[in-house]
């Protein structure tokens, strides 16, 4: 980014229409949709449902009350999205027609309209502040409309001081990341779980559980990877939870590439991820690695599988106080599996049809 660029503070009012999100209760289901629902979650670019414009336009606030208009239950495309309360200060841009909570605000342009360029560089500058709403600060509409935001500026032809667009676009896209491509669009339908057996695994049935390292990365000395530094992974929900590279230890080993590192407490608990190479871990992360005879070796497709239902379980079900992993993961955490027979009749996690289900997932074709 150029260091010279004048960044000028503008009043979030002065340049966005700020919207408020409609539901206090998710709309039942009724029929299959495509209308993405967004809550305050951070992750799934803020989507934790998807719903039919019928059930849409028969829902209410809360579920019980008089039924309003559909322009005011489905907003448009080209908004950033903001949550606002729980998780608060994620951002993500929503580039087709969507419905929310009141726990989600949609932003637009006063002037013209979001791309995706635009879109993302907005997001990355809200998230960067995301500390400011820490600790039961609610990020209202009424509290956005009188906030801050500091975004790349020019002097227009009034000389009048606005956001730069242009450059925040072609910053965006000088960074030359290109998404994934994918030939999955559906999901197959013989692979639907609904129809399948499942029965819980305690984890500890399924991994040798390790506590880490229990190191302090402030007390390591930084390394960076090209010169032979050493994964370090942290209690963090981002980057595959590794913080940096540190000098390799002595009389310390480290975990083995392939390893689930599973974060035991705080905000980011349960937030498992499969390390790729290498690592070093912090307090209170815990390293999963396949017993032997429950596979020769797990797939990626298979382990994201497993990181997935770890997250939805230990953070639906631990994260209020005292219930934290710590003790956990090793005795009564488990995670439901689909199950196959042997000749003899015993059950065990069918990871063939799992490895399958993957593989059928949009960008499944991408793992």
């Amino acid at each position: 980014m150029n260091n010279d660029k004048k960044w000028t503070l503008f009043k979030i009012s002065d340049v966005f229409n700020i919207e408020h999100g409609f539901y206090n209760k998710k709309p039942e289901h009724t029929v299959k949709g495509d209308i993405p629902f967004l809550s305050s979650i951070e992750s799934n670019n803020g989507v934790s449902d998807f719903y039919s414009l019928v059930d849409i336009e028969n829902s209410t606030r809360t579920g019980d009350s008089n039924n309003e208009p559909l322009s005011r239950k489905l907003f448009k495309k080209d908004a950033v999205c903001i949550t606002n309360n729980g998780s608060v200060g994620f951002a993500y841009y929503q580039d087709k027609p969507f419905t929310c909570s009141h726990d989600v605000t949609p932003i637009y342009l006063k002037k013209g309209a979001f791309n995706y360029f635009t879109a993302m560089f907005v997001c990355t500058v809200i998230m960067g502040e995301r500390y400011r709403w820490a600790y039961g600060r609610k990020w209202r509409p009424k509290r956005m409309c009188n906030s801050t935001i500091y975004l790349p500026s020019i002097t227009d032809e009034t000389n009048k001081i606005v956001p730069d667009w242009d450059y925040m676009e072609n910053y965006i896209k000088s960074l030359n990341i290109n998404l994934p491509i994918t030939h999955k669009q559906n999901i197959n339908n013989k692979l639907c779980f609904e129809t399948i057996s499942v029965k819980n695994f305690k984890l500890i049935e399924l991994f040798n559980i390790e506590y880490g390292n229990k190191l302090d990365f402030n007390k390591q000395t930084e390394l960076p990877k090209q010169d032979g530094g050493i994964c370090f992974v942290s209690r963090d929900s981002k980057n595959n939870g590794v913080v940096g590279y540190v000098e390799p230890l002595e009389n310390i080993s480290t975990f083995p590439a392939g390893a689930i590192s599973v974060p035991l407490g705080g905000s980011k608990l349960g937030t498992a991820f499969i390390q790729h190479e290498p690592f070093y871990t912090a307090q209170n992360v815990a390293v999963l690695l396949p017993k032997n005879g429950v596979s020769d070796q797990l797939t990626k497709r298979q382990k994201l599988f497993i990181t997935t239902l770890i997250k939805f379980e230990a953070q639906s079900k631990y994260q209020a106080f005292g219930r934290e992993l710590n003790t956990h993961i090793k005795n009564d955490f488990s995670i439901k599996l689909p199950v196959t027979k042997n000749k003899d009749g015993q059950e065990f996690p069918d990871w063939v049809l799992i490895d399958n289900f993957m593989k059928e997932l949009p960008y499944g074709d991408c793992i």
